[in-house]
């Protein structure tokens, strides 16, 4: 990154958690991005929320901040990415506000295209595409596991279609109005503050768009393509599923309604095991079932629907 003078009009928001080992190519290219956005005569700024890292994160955005007085670094200890965006909401100086996460590559044109349409009164809440990193795509990968499992959107995107995190604007009248819900984006519901916070947006009254033209690049472990890996991701997945529809649409079967359909599901599931499903797709070059991974989100669903009902819904 390189000084800008100037108080920021667009903060960028990076909340990572032991995230050392893929920082410094993140920074390199919101750093380019900021540049660009310079020369156009928009000041930006990066806040990297460190959310309780416990590798050599610290070190690198020391480091990083050091190097470059656009950067600045708050720290909130309590685990959780929605906790995280809040904290850096806070310490945001811009009235624009983006999102991108500590694994996303940003094109050098992101910041400038991204905020355009906020700035210019036009939308209050933006989505760009979202691309896999090429060396991680994978025969098998569906566009449906894709958007699920690794936040791809397509380019263009669409108004009303894929939404991730990976790449969002708001204003600060948005971000006053509406929190990101901080029941979300934990161990147990991974993967829905980003969904349950635009649905809360529009709830609101604020107006969305889609911004084509600037699709960053999704650069997660490989690990996270490992087919146990994507099981556990189906459940906790499943899990938020059953939060929205429980406090944002207000979904209440009556429990036996839920049991049968938790029942049933989970019989399905069972029986594709038995039949060796998975060990046909492996055969096959396919080392992800994908109907198995439906099913197991499902049985997650309705097993979390059944728990929340002892829950009243949220305010």
């Amino acid at each position: 990154m390189g000084a800008g003078p100037g108080t920021p009009e667009v903060t960028v928001v990076v909340c990572t958690r032991d995230g050392a080992a893929r920082l410094r190519p993140t920074l390199d290219h919101l750093g380019a991005a900021l540049d660009e956005a310079g020369r156009a005569d928009l000041p930006a700024e990066v806040v990297v929320v460190d959310n309780g890292s416990t590798d050599g994160t610290p070190a690198v955005l020391a480091d990083a901040a050091r190097r470059d007085p656009r950067l600045r670094v708050v720290r909130e200890p309590r685990p959780g990415i929605a906790r995280a965006r809040n904290a850096g909401v806070a310490a945001a100086a811009a009235p624009v506000v983006l999102f991108t996460d500590d694994d996303v590559h940003v094109p050098p044109h992101w910041v400038r295209r991204m905020a355009e349409p906020l700035r210019r009164g036009e939308a209050d809440l933006v989505g760009g595409a979202v691309a896999l990193a090429p060396h991680l795509r994978r025969p098998w990968l569906s566009p449906a596991l894709a958007s699920a499992y690794f936040a791809v959107v397509p380019e263009p995107p669409a108004v009303g279609r894929e939404f991730a995190a990976a790449s969002i604007g708001t204003t600060r009248a948005v971000l006053d109005a509406v929190p990101f819900d901080e029941s979300l984006g934990t161990a147990r519901y991974p993967g829905a503050e980003d969904t349950v916070f635009r649905l809360d947006v529009l709830a609101a009254g604020f107006r969305q768009a889609a911004v084509a033209g600037a699709t960053v690049e999704h650069h997660p472990e490989p690990a996270r393509l490992d087919p146990a890996r994507l099981a556990r991701q189906a459940t906790g997945r499943g899990r938020g599923e059953a939060y929205l529809a429980h406090h944002l649409l207000g979904t209440r079967p009556p429990a036996v309604e839920s049991a049968a359909k938790l029942a049933a599901t989970w019989g399905l599931l069972a029986a594709r095991r038995l039949r060796g499903a998975l060990g046909r797709a492996a055969r096959s070059g396919t080392p992800v079932d994908e109907d198995a991974l439906r099913l197991r989100r499902r049985v997650a669903f309705h097993r979390e629907l059944l728990a929340l009902r002892r829950t009243t819904r949220r305010g």
